[in-house]
């Protein structure tokens, strides 16, 4: 058995790295989506969401093999097992190949029908559309064998070369797409950048995992009891996965099927910005769903307890001020991003999915805990029954009140998980109070949540233009920062943990710079 690598320090050093690029991320968005909208207009842009929703979908048909790779990574690596672990490597390599092929070609077979008959795309703009969703559907093959690339790096808790180089490619995809419509290429070039990154990615993460696992050899095998083993936990994360794309996905095609296409753009948008602020979540469940698989194997129940609660926390501050202050100061922040008439169609989308997608992603830790735990049944149940509230209420809304009523369902959705997996996760499966959950969770970030709700509707009615949105929000959330300080909410520990982080970091940027003088 090898030495765990789990640690107060590599835990939270995997969520910096993660959260630090999605921020990055996210500002990439902000400021290439206003650019991309106004020089290819709202129908086209439609087409184009509707395009990278298509890509998504790899988290769904991976039948997931991906979660389940992550979890088998953790728990034969923390054994010290390499034989097995090259064995479930292989498999899920030949299973993934076998779903890029079959997803691909399902994608390019219906595309021509869907572009005719299904979305509601102005003749005008068909062949271009036709043109995305194939490009669409080779790079669905592409994402469908990166899927195990990416997954040795979070099994092996490595989020660091994980996020450094999604940063990176982040980067170069959104100068692409600002170059290509700027110089008139279109959706047409839109979906060649689109392309062309998928497979840079694919090489790069190739090139990091063998130097993550020197001497295991990733090729394409079949083995029996290797493809026993990712069926088990793949089955229940494959449903899943399917009910998180009907919460999270479906709602755009809804509103295709009901509203004119340049609805999916007023509601896109809103959409686009709310998930870029819980992928934020997602680096904090990225980094913990690994190490707690391995606590978990190592049957360390004490410290996959206080693992679990300073996730938690951890991923209520992080939301708290993202949903919070978009969903206050929604009209102004579109406005001076896009523009009034866009804000006037699309911020009360916005101020209602920020609340809704803060309180879906407060849940995402206690349904990665269930999978780490050995009950992937528990988080898929709970999923289910959430995916069936939001598509129900979705197909009941949106024909009467328009897209908004794809948010409001969202909301819903996002206060039944709330109080459902966490209280069935923290007192069945981590046996974890109550009380205790409420006083270290909720309890002080709450305060902290409630200064920041005032100062955002004192200021909502008085803010205008760029500079004054981003300095209230950079406000915001230093305001925030500050109460969470003066409101104890970080304990000795996790300020400890921050120290040692800072530490190390500065250190290096020290060495950096020793090594750059030298070389001048």
């Amino acid at each position: 058995m090898s030495d765990p690598m789990t640690g107060g320090r590599r835990v939270a050093t995997n969520v910096l790295f993660n959260v630090a690029s999605q921020v990055w991320l996210t500002l990439l968005v902000i400021v290439t989506v206003p650019i991309v909208l106004h020089r290819v207009g709202p129908a086209a842009y439609g087409v184009f969401v509707l395009a990278s929703l298509l890509l998504g979908y790899t988290a769904l048909l991976d039948l997931g093999l991906t979660p389940a790779v992550v979890r088998s990574i953790a728990v034969h690596n923390a054994r010290g097992d390499r034989v097995r672990l090259e064995r479930v490597l292989g498999t899920a390599l030949s299973l993934l190949i076998g779903l890029a092929i079959v997803g691909g070609g399902l994608i390019a077979l219906v595309t021509p029908a869907a572009v005719r008959s299904v979305l509601h795309v102005p003749d005008a703009l068909q062949a271009d559309a036709r043109f995305v969703l194939y490009v669409a559907a080779a790079g669905f093959a592409c994402n469908m064998v990166l899927l195990l690339f990416v997954a040795i790096a979070q099994g092996l808790q490595r989020l660091d070369l994980f996020a450094s180089r999604t940063l990176a490619l982040g980067t170069v995809t959104a100068i692409g797409q600002v170059l290509v419509v700027t110089l008139g290429g279109g959706l047409r070039g839109l979906a060649l950048v689109t392309i062309a990154i998928n497979v840079l990615s694919l090489v790069v993460f190739m090139l990091v995992s063998r130097r993550l696992l020197p001497g295991i050899r990733v090729r394409p095998r079949l083995d029996r009891s290797a493809v026993g083993e990712l069926a088990r936990f793949g089955s229940m994360k494959f449903l899943n996965q399917a009910a998180v794309q009907v919460i999270f996905h479906v709602d755009r095609l809804i509103v295709a099927a009901f509203l004119p296409i340049a609805a999916v753009s007023y509601y896109g948008v809103p959409v686009s910005m709310c998930q870029k602020f819980v992928v934020v979540q997602q680096g904090i469940t990225g980094a913990f769903f690994p190490a707690a698989s391995e606590l978990h194997a190592l049957h360390d129940e004490r410290r996959l307890q206080r693992l679990y609660l300073s996730a938690a926390k951890l991923g209520v501050v992080a939301l708290i001020p993202l949903a919070i202050l978009p969903s206050l100061l929604a009209w102004p922040i579109l406005d001076a991003w896009i523009g009034p008439a866009f804000a006037d169609n699309s911020a009360q989308i916005l101020a209602v999915l920020a609340l809704a997608y803060g309180l879906v992603a407060v849940s995402a830790v206690s349904g990665f805990a269930a999978d780490a735990t050995g009950h992937p049944d528990w988080n898929a149940g709970l999923t289910i029954a959430s995916a069936v509230v939001n598509l129900t209420l979705t197909l009941l809304l949106v024909p009467r009140i328009g897209a908004v009523g794809a948010a409001i369902a969202l909301l819903v959705t996002g206060a039944f998980l709330l109080v459902t997996m966490n209280y069935a996760v923290q007192r069945w499966l981590l046996r974890i109070e109550l009380r205790t959950a409420l006083v270290q969770v909720v309890l002080r970030p709450g305060l902290a949540a409630a200064g920041l709700v005032l100062y955002g509707l004192l200021l909502a009615p008085r803010v205008r233009g760029l500079l004054p949105v981003l300095l209230a929000l950079a406000i915001g959330f230093l305001l925030y920062a500050i109460l969470t300080v003066l409101l104890g909410v970080w304990n000795q520990a996790e300020l400890a943990v921050a120290r040692s982080i800072a530490g190390g970091l500065a250190s290096r940027l020290r060495r950096r710079n020793d090594v750059m003088t030298l070389r001048r």
